[in-house]
């Protein structure tokens, strides 16, 4: 059980991203060599838990940007976009959000042509 410990174990330190995402994959394989799906082991959610704080997934799940008014997942994915576009044609040409006319204060901006939000 070498992946309970590890996931134990990163939980107070500040680890290396990379070294988090091989045991991530370490715990993985453990669990499946014990039959259990790594989308239920423990360990193995306890570690993802660890990598999403990192990379602060709330943000990406409940954010936006204040002064674009774009939705942190929108942006990660454009930019996302741009990066696989300028590997084709040698140029970065990264988005600019844009603006929502309807943005309701409060409220996250949604996408033209989606429901309104209420």
């Amino acid at each position: 059980m070498k992946r309970h410990e590890a996931a134990l174990g990163i939980q107070e330190v500040i680890d290396p991203f990379d070294f988090i995402a091989r045991l991530l994959s370490d715990a993985a394989e453990e669990a499946a060599g014990e039959g259990i799906g790594a989308e239920r082991d423990a360990a193995v959610r306890v570690i993802v838990h660890r990598l999403a704080r990192l990379c602060r997934v709330d943000e990406i799940s409940y954010g936006y940007d204040a002064a674009t008014l774009a939705d942190t997942y929108c942006t990660l994915m454009n930019e996302c976009k741009a990066r696989v576009l300028e590997g084709e044609s040698g140029t970065v040409v990264l988005p600019l959000a844009e603006r929502q006319a309807d943005v309701v204060p409060g409220r996250l901006p949604h996408k033209p042509g989606s429901a309104s939000p209420r």
